[in-house]
């Protein structure tokens, strides 16, 4: 079974990575995450000059998601070029350099100094969403506008200087701030000469209370952040799949991966490979070993031998649902249950909207007569003895 994948003539071991966060902070850091089965590494954004974090800045909140004003890398570009790229070299994986100009040129002249370092990639992001606040409190007179969401021209320019300065490979990193048009900013940096695209960065602003004080959760003026994790996951899983039917280049799925399912879905949606941060930091440096491992589990169950082999399954089931005529379906498919896996433990009965399903002696009941058909059953099933399918293959 090979789980290897190419971006952009680079060859990974693997296609796990790590996002860009605390997990790329540093060199040291860098090495110790690499232990486990990474494909590849990123740096937090590296900026020309050290960046002080608003503290509080990092909160989880309900379903696995996390909402975060981290800044960037709170060490010097120069640091980075001389002490912590030979570092995290000695992991022996490919390191991506996330890197941010304040101005087109500081861009180029980052990019450079990565190339220099030793980065296998640059990643050039679009927009923290959820900063402006908090840099006009930290720099009175300072002016933050929203970011630019529809207009990617802009962007696409400093993705072209950005290509033409160096030789490796260089990613556009989208906010999931972009996800309404992605497709256009997609077509916009591949012409420009962008390699390869990962999608997506948090969405914001959000903010979380604290319903003891009614204090916001997070720093700065008014505990603004940035949202990741499990939530993200639906909205971005939308977008890699809008992206990979616009452009023919690498895609890396980034939001809420946190098992090797959540890794599968990506690569069903066409992603070539997934990156994470959030499940590390709230599960540990294990959780990138066990997205790998769940992945090849979930490979051999289904007696797949390599990642192109169910790499954008779901644009064929798409395109089968418009040749069959079955984009819009009418007829109830009913539930079907397998008595011998329930577990009684109740899930159906309570999320059954349409009340057609009511606990027996020992069992469910299942009401065909009150059944809608709408599904919720079966994704609530605990043992998953519920069989309820309208598009069987």
């Amino acid at each position: 079974m090979d789980l290897s994948v190419d971006i952009a003539g680079i060859k990974l071991k693997s296609p796990i990575i790590s996002s860009s966060s605390i997990d790329g902070m540093d060199g040291e850091r860098i090495g110790l995450v690499s232990e486990f089965n990474l494909g590849a590494a990123t740096t937090k954004t590296i900026v020309k000059d050290m960046q002080t974090d608003v503290l509080p800045n990092m909160k989880m909140v309900r379903g696995g998601s996390m909402i975060n004003c981290v800044f960037g890398t709170n060490l010097t570009a120069d640091q980075w070029f001389n002490e912590e790229f030979p570092k995290a070299r000695k992991a022996g994986i490919p390191i991506i350099a996330n890197m941010a100009g304040t101005t087109p040129e500081e861009a180029v002249e980052l990019a450079r100094g990565c190339e220099a370092a030793g980065a296998s990639f640059i990643e050039y992001p679009t927009a923290c969403p959820h900063m402006g606040n908090i840099l006009e409190a930290m720099y009175p007179g300072l002016k933050m506008p929203l970011p630019e969401v529809n207009d990617p021209r802009e962007y696409a320019r400093q993705i072209e200087a950005v290509k033409k300065a160096v030789k490796i490979p260089v990613i556009a990193k989208f906010s999931a701030i972009f996800h309404l048009n992605c497709k256009t900013w997609a077509r916009a940096v591949v012409d420009a000469g962008a390699d390869a695209i990962s999608a997506a960065d948090s969405i914001g602003p959000v903010i979380g209370i604290n319903i003891e004080d009614g204090q916001p959760i997070l720093g700065g003026p008014k505990g603004y952040g940035g949202l990741t994790g499990a939530a993200l996951k639906p909205l971005v899983l939308r977008m890699v799949l809008e992206i990979t039917e616009e452009v023919d280049v690498p895609v890396i799925g980034i939001g809420g991966v946190a098992s090797g399912e959540d890794a599968a879905e990506y690569i069903m949606a066409g992603a070539s490979a997934v990156a994470l941060s959030s499940s590390s930091i709230r599960n540990g440096y294990e959780v990138y070993a066990d997205v790998y491992d769940g992945l090849a589990a979930f490979m051999k169950r289904k007696g797949y031998n390599s990642l192109a082999d169910f790499r954008g399954l779901t644009h064929t089931r798409i395109r089968e649902r418009a040749e069959q005529g079955k984009q819009i379906l009418r007829e109830y498919v009913y539930p079907q249950r397998n008595k011998n896996r329930c577990t009684a433990c109740g899930n159906c009965v309570m999320a059954c909207a349409y009340g057609a399903i009511e606990m027996g002696e020992s069992k469910p009941e299942f009401i065909t007569e009150k059944c809608h058909g709408c599904g919720m059953c079966a994704s609530v099933c605990s043992t998953q003895s519920i069989d309820h399918n309208y598009y069987p293959v």
